[in-house]
């Protein structure tokens, strides 16, 4: 079982049978084990129409509405829906691939603190920085995401967690 497996199951245990997305290079392992256990990959033409589709679902059923970009600009490009679920309380979740761990901050591709950008507009915002500590962040951001006042969440989900 990869980081990516568990991942999935958590989110299959909360509920999750389908994630908006625009399919990238960032998200193979993800993609790959939502084929596995069956959970559907809604491809769309952009990451805003992504995430706007989480966000609508989030507003539909009082639960986070999950989403999955790439790294970098495809992360920026989401945060136009995180921005309207952040507005007007819907609980979200966008889940950006990024490189490795170990590479953060080196300037690799697309290199970007998505954490840090997608902050002020999230209720939480973490990266996965350990395989063990990915039940954990899921948990505390879906907590938080449904929490109070609900609104979106964030998790950066580097490549290497992602296969570990």
């Amino acid at each position: 079982m990869t980081g990516a497996d568990l991942f999935v199951r958590e989110l299959q245990a909360r509920g999750v049978s389908w994630i908006a997305t625009l399919c990238g290079h960032g998200l193979d392992p993800l993609d790959d084990a939502c084929r596995r256990a069956g959970v559907r990959l809604v491809d769309s033409r952009n990451e805003q129409a992504a995430s706007y589709m989480a966000d609508a679902c989030g507003r539909l059923t009082r639960r986070p509405g999950v989403v999955a970009v790439s790294s970098g600009v495809a992360h920026v490009n989401a945060l136009a829906g995180v921005a309207n679920a952040w507005f007007d309380g819907a609980p979200l979740l966008l889940v950006s691939g990024a490189a490795a761990v170990s590479t953060m901050g080196r300037g690799h591709f697309q290199d970007l603190d998505q954490a840090a950008l997608a902050a002020p507009i999230t209720k939480y915002a973490r990266v996965i920085d350990h395989p063990e500590a990915i039940l954990r962040l899921v948990g505390e951001a879906w907590d938080a995401a449904v929490a109070r006042r609900p609104g979106p969440v964030h998790l950066t989900f580097p490549m290497d967690i992602q296969r570990a």
